[in-house]
């Protein structure tokens, strides 16, 4: 006896749920690509925070729906104003973010892809959520993507761990506070797990015997810090800060940089800190200054 033609059209709309969808083509995401520039320049002209955050809202929700597509994984996006882009050099992690100003100060936001391998197709899409905790305290804490240090990306590193042979992506930010009278800057990790999670922090940054999780710098709004991957010595070079007068130690918005750099060198899959290295206009850093472990 045939099976009724009723379940014939549900096995038959299930399997079509089930199969794969088309890659989209380059000319579509171009498409899109367009459709996202118009809406993030709308977020930018928006006259108060209130529209800014709802038309944020509508932004976000269309850039999703792009990135879960497996050909967006390689796509730039490079045309689209106000985001920042980073990506592994090994091909399995990539981070968009974007910050939307508000009167309550900086609102961050972002998405994480990683791949599983270089051999999958499809990248794991992860939405990222200001929930930064005090300074201090997220110096010490491994971070979910729903509970994400905000910050800005510029650059990732990428390095081996000794050991295992598996990647560190060490990630360099700015991350402005939302009072007004200072900035900060943050250096972070990236860790993505075999199944395609990812979280931000590990213990792998030493410093005069402190480990902490991720390092970060804040200071006066009206100071200038530089903080940069030395690509050619491996460092992560950073300016020196100090309070404005000795009695202010402890109060970071009085921080400004002095004449002296720090760095970071990748050592036995962690971050060491040196203090006193060449400043970074040098072609090369030679000396090394003062381990602190």
């Amino acid at each position: 006896m045939s099976p009724p033609l009723k379940n014939i059209c549900l096995t038959f709309f299930a399997l079509h749920l089930c199969a794969p969808l088309p890659a989209l083509t380059r000319q579509e995401l171009n498409r899109r690509e367009q459709s996202l520039k118009i809406a993030i320049r709308e977020v930018a002209k928006a006259a108060d925070s209130k529209q800014k955050l709802a038309l944020n809202s509508a932004f976000a929700a269309q850039l999703e729906q792009v990135l879960r597509e497996d050909s967006a994984f390689f796509y730039a996006f490079d045309s689209i104003p106000h985001l920042y882009r980073v990506a592994s050099p090994d091909g399995l992690a990539r981070l968009i973010t974007w910050n939307v100003p508000t009167d309550g100060g900086q609102k961050y936001f972002g998405f994480a892809l990683v791949r599983s391998s270089d051999t999958s197709a499809r990248a794991a899409l992860h939405v990222l959520r200001d929930r930064r905790p005090a300074t201090r305290l997220a110096e010490s804490k491994t971070l979910t993507a729903d509970e994400w240090f905000g910050a800005l990306y510029i650059k990732l590193v990428e390095k081996r761990n000794a050991r295992t042979g598996k990647p560190t992506y060490t990630l360099i930010g700015i991350s402005p506070g939302s009072n007004g009278v200072s900035n900060r800057k943050v250096v972070d990790v990236l860790s993505v797990s075999d199944s395609g999670g990812c979280s931000f922090g590990a213990p792998i940054f030493v410093k005069k015997g402190k480990v902490t999780h991720r390092m970060i710098f804040e200071y006066s709004a009206e100071a200038v810090m530089e903080l940069r991957y030395h690509e050619e010595s491996g460092q992560i070079i950073f300016s020196s800060l100090v309070p404005m007068y000795a009695q202010l130690r402890g109060r970071y918005e009085t921080y400004i940089p002095n004449d002296a750099y720090n760095a970071l060198r990748f050592e036995n899959s962690r971050w060491i800190f040196y203090e006193n290295v060449d400043p970074p206009s040098s072609v090369a850093v030679r000396r090394w200054g003062r381990r602190n472990r």
